[in-house]
């Protein structure tokens, strides 16, 4: 079996539908991850809880990791259940909670959002998946659950995957938005892999095949923002081929 790690969906459905009918293809058996930040900033959160059902009752497997904005919209849930208006709230939860609530998707949401706020990392043979990082010298066991969802460095700062020892095998995270995905090797191997490629930014959403190094992606159909989207990303992802896995320069 395969597994395909997927980056941060931000409530982009229809990224996520186009990069399921490729995986569905390719690797029909293959285990799915989600690193997190599910619901908010993206037009189709209803969407992505379509997907995630529709993927699971055809017999597929498919994990949720929590992300930080997956905290925020639990609490903003929360909030709105204690009589707190839809105006303050945060903008980007707002708008996720009254598009799941016109979609009649929000009872799903909530479900999903409790399942992966207890998922804080998966454990595979030989690598892990979790939403943010790792604090440098201390491996996941020294990590607290806060800084494995929210650990990213700020733009004048060292990322701490140049810092990361391997200890705890390969780690695969989101979080930081990046122009092309990040695939770190020491002695040959993969040692740290950014799968968030800034999807609602316009950038791309990206999957990282374990078994296989490789990426998969489908290009974003959100405006472009931030830095994101200026530069074409490939429609013909590589994902079983022969060909070596492709390798994106981290840019700084």
């Amino acid at each position: 079996m395969s597994t395909l790690v997927i980056g941060d969906l931000h409530g982009c459905g229809d990224e996520l539908c186009a990069l399921l009918d490729v995986a569905r293809r390719e690797r029909a058996d293959a285990r799915v991850i989600l690193v997190g930040d599910l619901f908010t900033k993206g037009p189709k959160p209803d969407l992505v809880v379509d997907l995630i059902s529709q993927h699971r009752a055809e017999g597929r497997r498919m994990e949720l990791v929590c992300g930080n904005h997956d905290i925020r919209l639990l609490e903003a849930l929360r909030k709105r259940d204690a009589g707190a208006s839809l105006d303050a709230l945060g903008a980007s939860e707002a708008t996720a909670i009254r598009l799941l609530e016109r979609a009649g998707r929000l009872i799903g949401a909530r479900r999903l959002l409790a399942e992966a706020i207890n998922n804080i990392c998966v454990r595979g043979r030989g690598w892990n998946v979790l939403h943010g990082g790792v604090v440098p010298g201390a491996g996941l066991d020294g990590t607290s659950d806060h800084d494995k969802i929210h650990l990213k460095a700020a733009p004048h700062e060292t990322p701490w995957w140049d810092q990361y020892d391997g200890r705890d095998g390969l780690l695969i995270v989101g979080h930081k938005p990046l122009r092309d995905p990040l695939m770190l090797r020491r002695a040959g191997r993969p040692l740290v892999v950014n799968v968030d490629t800034g999807c609602a930014y316009g950038g791309a959403l990206t999957g990282y095949c374990i078994e296989d190094e490789r990426f998969l992606q489908v290009p974003s159909l959100q405006p472009a923002r931030d830095g994101f989207g200026a530069t074409p990303v490939a429609t013909a992802p590589q994902w079983a081929s022969g060909a070596p896995a492709r390798m994106f320069a981290r840019r700084p």
